[in-house]
């Protein structure tokens, strides 16, 4: 199998009180599944402030015996409305390494063709870093996001899509306009990749990761369960939306995908972050910018997903 090299860009919280688990997993998905080599990670704020998800993902790499992976620090906001197209430059002067947006650059501009960026959290580094340098477009292999929803829709007033859109929409916007090769993975999709309560005690009885996560997959669900009392999926499991974008890296026939043309509102008075998915069926469709994932085997992914957590010390 191919070894495809990759960089996490994440706001991983596991272990910060009422947080979810998922971006946790992904982080140790990517260390154990042998078609990756997990060779940067940069954090962002979103789930947890930037600086806890430095902190956890550090403490993550300890428990998984991967301290040697670099991680930096990136944006702590939302991307400022009055940057949001990529031809402008930053306004706010020259950035200094290290800084998240600024090592993707360095990384990916290194190397053309050989880096796929991850992307699990608000899209504010990649965006920053498309800015700074709209050549990364081209040059980056690929990225996979996970973020929006495309054939469903939430039902959240607040919350109208999905989270990581909603946190940034302008960021969103950013990267789907680059002109880069992009995978999306949606909330139609990842929601039906579930870690139930007896898999977190099958967890358990692995090593010091398993017996973290196990704890806090425990508490999460409990909270979902607390706080959305009347939807049915939430109750007894949680979504592994990070984890799917991480295996679809190595394993994309895991999903399908269909070409579309994608765009998130970021005006909307009661829409913020949501995602519009032209499916390209009429006659004088747009181009595509983007593929879109449409149904799951999710057995299958379950069944790649224990097995290559098992696999960790």
């Amino acid at each position: 199998m191919e070894t495809l090299r990759i960089v996490l860009d994440t706001d991983l919280a596991m272990g910060a009180p009422g947080s979810d688990v998922d971006d946790g997993f992904a982080l140790a998905l990517a260390i154990a599944e042998p078609g990756i080599e997990l060779e940067l990670i940069t954090t962002v704020g979103g789930n947890s402030d930037v600086a806890t998800s430095t902190r956890l993902t550090r403490e993550l790499l300890e428990v998984l015996g991967r301290p040697d992976i670099p991680v930096v620090t990136g944006a702590s906001a939302p991307l400022d409305p009055g940057l949001r197209n990529p031809a402008q430059p930053l306004a706010t002067g020259p950035v200094q390494a290290p800084y998240a947006a600024v090592e993707i650059i360095r990384r990916v501009m290194a190397e053309p063709g050989e880096i796929t960026v991850v992307a699990i959290g608000p899209l504010t580094n990649l965006a920053v870093a498309l800015m700074l340098e709209p050549g990364l477009a081209t040059a980056v292999r690929e990225i996979v996001v996970m973020g929006g929803v495309y054939l469903e829709q939430t039902n959240v007033g607040w919350m109208p899509g999905e989270y990581n859109f909603w946190c940034d929409p302008h960021a969103a916007d950013v990267v789907l306009k680059s002109g880069a090769p992009l995978r999306l993975v949606g909330l139609d999709v990842t929601r039906k990749v579930r870690l139930c309560r007896a898999d977190a005690r099958e967890l358990a009885s692995g090593g010091e990761f398993g017996r973290r996560a196990a704890e806090h997959t425990e508490a999460w669900i409990s909270f979902q369960e607390r706080v959305k009392p009347q939807e049915e999926l939430e109750q007894g499991s949680c979504a592994l939306h990070d984890p799917l974008a991480v295996a679809l890296v190595s394993h994309p026939d895991l999903v399908t995908w269909r070409d579309a043309y994608v765009a998130v509102e970021t005006a909307g008075r009661v829409t913020r972050g949501v995602a519009i998915a032209d499916l390209l069926m009429w006659e004088n469709p747009p181009a595509p910018n983007c593929r879109i994932a449409t149904a799951v085997d999710a057995a299958a992914f379950r069944e790649l997903f224990l097995e290559r957590l098992a696999r960790l010390p």
